[in-house]
């Protein structure tokens, strides 16, 4: 069991680095979004964790997964641009539409939950087809 689970790794090795990579910054653009909650309108403070996420997330992706060029960049901002909008979206759809503007850690949770994972596995493939891999 676990030679398949060390070769399934190896197989899928930037796939999984993308995942650890998102899953710290998923951490951070939580914890960035709620406090924003604080003080500005939801989906504002979504876009403030989204772009926070980005940054972090460009510059760890480049470091271990994409080659670093121009092209790379303009990609990376394109597909994140598009991210967003669906990001926000989906906040929108969940917390307004759906729960009628409802306070409660349950309700953000379920919101941030599917503005994070949806795009999330979008993102990647669209990335994985459009921007070269990192040779090792």
């Amino acid at each position: 069991m676990t030679n398949k689970i060390n070769q399934w790794i190896k197989e899928h090795r930037s796939f999984v680095i993308y995942f650890l990579i998102s899953v710290f910054v998923t951490l951070v653009d939580i914890v960035v979004t709620r406090v924003s909650e604080r003080f500005v309108d939801i989906v504002i403070a979504n876009t403030i964790g989204v772009v926070t996420g980005f940054v972090i997330q460009y510059f760890l992706c480049t470091r271990k997964i994409y080659a670093g060029s121009i092209k790379a960049a303009v990609i990376f901002f394109v597909t994140w641009l598009f991210g967003l909008g669906l990001a926000n979206l989906i906040v929108y759809i969940v917390r307004v539409l759906i729960f009628a503007n409802r306070e409660g850690i349950i309700y953000y949770l379920i919101g941030k939950g599917a503005s994070i994972a949806i795009p999330f596995f979008i993102l990647y493939f669209i990335r994985k087809k459009l921007i070269p891999a990192k040779k090792d």
